[in-house]
């Protein structure tokens, strides 16, 4: 039998595994910038860019042309409140300034307050487009300044003569305050800075998130599994040599413990990038339904626009006179998972006996065999306005169709069926 490990031989065992760990940390991130324009071809261009120097905007630097309430304090644009509009509120703020957007691939930025309900977007236009608005959605911040990469989006080119940045949902009762932007010239620090921030940015768990939690977006510089293999392999295989070249006399039984520790620190640095987004999570989780009423706790839900629209829908077929009650939800767009949460709403009220996406020429089919046509689209979209209804005939029965009900994006349509009195 071996011996069992004693303190000592453990620790020199865990100095091991961080030596190797950080050699081999050194290493990929070494290779991961040497790699770099091989891997994102779109960074090639960016490359001459690295003696330029950063440009820095302040928040005071932006004019509101969209506001509620705010002012500035020293360069920090201060949003005490957000402009009343449909379909939600928001305040924008514009800089004009003309620059070539091939010299600045990133942009960092310091907005404190930037909370899971307050989406944050940058606009901006170019000289070969006027007019037309170009839009990158920006990670929530927190407190801390975060550096957003524009290589993958392909209208950042040309010349850009005009910045915005647009604040869209919810405060949440307290100030934002918007400290201002720097575009940034391609340069190994700022990638790395991009990478770290697109492996700790928060987003929401969505209807997709039960099946699959994908940590990074797919258009990511570096996504954190295959780095953090790539350390842990060039890890192990540093700890081989070492066995095989400067401790040829270890005992046995320790032989593989600096491996194990290995093993266990990449894996525990993994799970932490997990753990703070599930921490983080929990915590919107809570702020969201702590203390509330079953109903309450669906209003607050990401889907609460459409709960809305459930209560009118109930009471319109429940008082119509016909006293059928064959009910269709037909969706426009990528709408799949809120047309099966309206069939849940609904449940036990009203049978909903088919969830379709909406097609051309199903309106007819739909009229032949339901009452009742419950059509829903994105949020602040009337689903009447949908291309699809171009068709003449489509539009034709549409005109004949009685709106029993309209709540934002889900409007309920009595069909030809239902005023026949359910005649096929």
């Amino acid at each position: 039998m071996h011996d069992p490990v004693n303190n000592s031989e453990f620790c020199r065992a865990l100095g091991r595994a961080i030596l190797a760990l950080g050699v081999s940390a050194a290493l990929v991130t070494l290779l991961l910038l040497l790699l770099a324009p091989a891997l994102h071809p779109e960074l090639e261009p960016h490359v001459d860019s690295r003696g330029v120097e950063p440009v820095w905007i302040s928040g005071s630097d932006f004019r509101p042309v969209v506001f509620g309430d705010g002012g500035v304090e020293g360069s920090t644009a201060i949003i005490r409140k957000l402009a009343a509009a449909t379909p939600e509120e928001h305040a924008v703020l514009v800089h004009q300034r003309r620059f070539q957007s091939d010299v600045f691939p990133f942009l960092r930025y310091h907005i404190e307050g930037h909370n899971p309900a307050l989406r944050v977007m940058l606009f901006w236009q170019r000289a070969d487009t006027p007019g037309k608005n170009h839009f990158a959605v920006l990670n929530a911040s927190g407190e801390s300044t975060r550096t957003h990469s524009l290589l993958g989006h392909e209208e950042w080119k040309g010349t850009i003569t005009e910045l915005a940045v647009g604040f869209f949902g919810d405060l949440r009762g307290g100030p934002v305050k918007f400290h201002g932007v720097t575009l940034t010239p391609y340069g190994h620090r700022t990638l790395l800075q991009a990478v770290w921030s697109e492996w700790t940015a928060f987003a929401l768990w969505d209807q997709r998130s039960i099946n699959a939690y994908r940590s990074v977006t797919d258009t990511a510089l570096a996504h954190p599994v295959p780095v953090v293999a790539a350390w842990l392999g060039g890890a192990l295989l540093i700890l081989v040599l070492l066995q095989q070249v400067v401790y040829r006399d270890m005992r046995p039984g320790t032989r593989w413990l600096s491996l194990a520790i290995a093993c266990g620190l990449c894996w525990a640095a993994l799970d932490a990038l997990w753990m703070q987004q599930l921490l983080r999570q929990n915590q919107e989780t809570r702020f969201l339904f702590t203390g509330k009423s079953l109903h309450e706790k669906k209003l607050a839900d990401w889907d609460s626009e459409h709960y809305r629209a459930v209560q009118p829908i109930k009471d319109a077929i429940a008082n119509d006179s016909t006293g059928t009650q064959r009910t269709a939800i037909l969706y426009a767009q990528d709408q799949a998972a809120l047309a099966q949460r309206m069939r849940f709403h609904l449940l036990p009220d009203v049978r909903v006996e088919h969830a379709r996406r909406l097609s051309e020429g199903y309106v007819k089919h739909a009229d032949r065999k339901y009452d009742y046509v419950v059509l829903l689209s994105a949020p602040g979209r009337d689903p009447r306005s949908e291309p699809i209804f171009r068709a003449a005939g489509d539009r034709q029965r549409l005109k004949h169709w009685r709106v029993m009900s309209v709540q934002g994006p889900v409007v309920l349509f009595a069909t030809n069926r239902a005023r026949s009195g359910g005649a096929s």
